[in-house]
């Protein structure tokens, strides 16, 4: 399972604003200030380290931290 803690630690690697201030309500574009290369290339890596694929369609479900968590959580599971 995808934990908080990573998907924070991966975000904040792409985004000007620190890990500390990542919680699950931000919103990837309007508060970690994620353009869509950066999203893009964020995604990459939670590919890589969650070991999942995630499509370009679903990209449009990624608007805050938790739904990123959700995602790759019920990815992982399948």
């Amino acid at each position: 399972m995808a934990e908080l803690a990573t998907i924070r630690h991966l975000l904040a690697e792409a985004s000007p604003v620190t890990e500390d201030e990542i919680t699950p309500e931000k919103h990837l574009v309007k508060d970690l200030e994620l353009d869509s290369f950066s999203l893009l290339d964020t995604v990459s890596v939670f590919e890589k380290e969650f070991s999942i694929s995630i499509p370009d369609r679903d990209l449009r479900l990624f608007d805050t931290v938790q739904d990123v968590v959700d995602y790759v959580n019920k990815r992982e599971a399948e």
